[in-house]
């Protein structure tokens, strides 16, 4: 098996046990695709530009993944902790690679998706928001993602 195919495992596993609402089990699996990806980031950054892209797209996702996750558990502050040290990697990784790099859009773009994600859930924890409000961003966001 190759690496995406086993992130894709893994993110099924995770979404499997998110459908559930076994919500430590899916973190696990989704905890271990980020693993997975971040150890292989070099390599990835390396090939082509479509495997470049697609390794920071999948990165993201399972980010996103594993976020919403947290947010379901209540463990808020997890979450923001989480969609803000992605987006300092992200931006740290833009401001390393040169701006004709494949994977400098991709960056950009799933970045925007994680200050989305984050914007979302830290709207849907003030106090102004209503519970069901909240619940209606958060299902919306979790549509896109599993």
């Amino acid at each position: 098996m190759d690496l995406i195919q086993d992130w894709k495992t893994l993110q099924r596993m995770g979404n499997h046990e998110f459908a559930q609402q076994r919500w430590q089990s899916a973190s696990h699996f989704y905890l271990h695709s980020i693993l997975l990806l971040r150890h292989h980031l070099p390599m990835l950054l390396q090939q082509p530009a479509q495997g470049a892209a697609l390794g920071i797209i999948c990165l993201s996702i399972a980010v996103q993944n594993l976020a919403d996750t947290y947010y379901r558990q209540g463990r808020i502050k997890r979450c923001s902790t989480l969609l803000n040290r992605a987006l300092r990697d992200f931006q740290q990784l833009q401001s390393l690679l040169c701006s004709s790099h494949p994977a400098t859009v991709a960056l950009l773009r799933e970045s925007c998706r994680l200050r989305q994600l984050l914007y979302t859930h830290q709207a849907a924890s003030t106090e102004s928001v209503t519970p069901q409000r909240a619940q209606n961003w958060v299902s919306a966001a979790s549509r896109s993602l599993h």
